[in-house]
């Protein structure tokens, strides 16, 4: 018997350091997203607009793997892995991995949601997306792209989705923050669900953690024992803007549009639907009208990642609804298992039946990114 597809829903590039540099109009280049190395610290340095964005520039982007030893110092973000950069280096990883298909999401471009400049997030995110269609397209039968989209402008960013939809790419995604000062279950941000929904692409929430847009880490980072961060803060921005969505009436205004909630892990999800339920019930009077509970828009509309290593999955597979798991490397970064991430994954899936396992596999990816298996 053949073993089931295994597709990794959320891996990472690494962009050239200088892609929004030469790529931008002339007169937002000195605004880009770009790299600087401070030879006083030892560490390459990010800068957006005109802010330091990352003191430790490369820590986490590209060192899966790696010891811990120094996180960053001493190392230039050019000299990452290769896996990040090339196309022919990623499949090469997919191969001695055990991956057949990989959806591939930003490194750099991470901080394309934190753009205060509405004018620059949206030329910034068009360089971004020209990009990685073209990476992707080294190797179409392994590698797809997903989008970003410029929320800072919505009108700019239906305009992103219909760029998106038609060179390939499989989804649009932005950080689970609010944009322009809106939380993102406004009805401003309407006509760009509409338009996901219309050309049948996922909106995906990736988050990033980083205190450059209005969301955990700003208003509850100094609450945080050290250590603790990366494990919250992108936990808190998806479990806020998912709820948001909900209880927001976004998910019943367009049925048809399709979530990802990734990067936070998965465990999590049957306390949501238990607990966004009950309170649904209660606090009714205070809601839109919803014509689903919270948990049957999740199964209806949504999918969560887990990683590798969560034993919460064959748990939940029932509960949550199978067609709603799938599974993230989230290589290079890291905090990736490298290697021996598909070995992890199936370890910690071996309790599952079998159809719900190939689901969380590869199955359900392939059907929300529209991959042909």
């Amino acid at each position: 018997m053949s073993r089931p597809l295994v597709v990794d829903a959320d891996g990472h590039v690494l962009e050239p350091p200088d892609l929004w540099e030469r790529n931008l109009p002339s007169g937002l280049r000195d605004r880009a997203i770009r790299m600087r190395w401070n030879p006083d610290t030892g560490f390459d340095e990010r800068f957006v607009e005109d802010r330091l964005y990352a003191e430790r520039g490369v820590a986490g982007l590209g060192n899966a793997g790696q010891s811990f030893a120094g996180f960053g110092q001493g190392t230039h973000y050019e000299d990452l892995n290769p896996a990040g950069f090339d196309p022919a280096e990623r499949v090469k990883v997919l191969d001695a991995e055990g991956i057949d298909r990989c959806v591939l999401y930003p490194g750099l471009g991470l901080a394309l949601g934190g753009i205060d400049d509405p004018q620059l997030a949206a030329a910034s995110c068009r360089v971004y997306n020209e990009w990685i269609a073209d990476f992707a397209s080294a190797a179409p039968d392994r590698l797809f792209g997903v989008g970003a989209i410029p929320l800072q402008d919505p009108v700019a960013a239906v305009d992103e989705v219909a760029f998106i939809a038609g060179h390939g790419l499989r989804a649009g995604f932005t950080r689970p923050n609010p944009s322009g000062g809106r939380s993102l279950h406004d009805r401003a941000f309407d006509p760009v669900y509409a338009a996901l929904a219309e050309a049948g692409l996922p909106l995906a929430f990736h988050p990033a953690g980083l205190p450059d847009v209005t969301g955990a880490a700003v208003a509850m980072g100094a609450l945080m024992a050290p250590g603790t961060h990366h494990a919250l803060i992108l936990f808190f921005d998806d479990c806020l803007t998912l709820s948001n969505l909900v209880y927001g009436g976004v998910l019943e205004r367009h049925p048809t549009l399709q979530v990802a909630i990734l990067e936070c892990g998965g465990g999590w999800i049957g306390h949501w639907m238990d607990r966004l339920d009950e309170f649904l019930e209660s606090y009714s009077w205070t809601v839109e009208p919803l014509s689903l509970k919270p948990s049957e828009y999740f199964r209806r509309q949504c999918v969560v990642s887990f990683d590798p290593g969560e034993h919460t999955a064959p748990l939940l597979a029932d509960f949550v609804g199978e067609d709603t798991l799938i599974w993230a490397s989230d290589f290079p970064h890291s905090d990736a298992k490298y290697p021996g991430v598909v070995d992890e994954l199936m370890e910690h899936t071996e309790a599952m039946a079998a159809p719900a396992r190939a689901k969380l596999l590869g199955g359900n990816a392939l059907r929300l990114y529209g991959i042909d298996a």
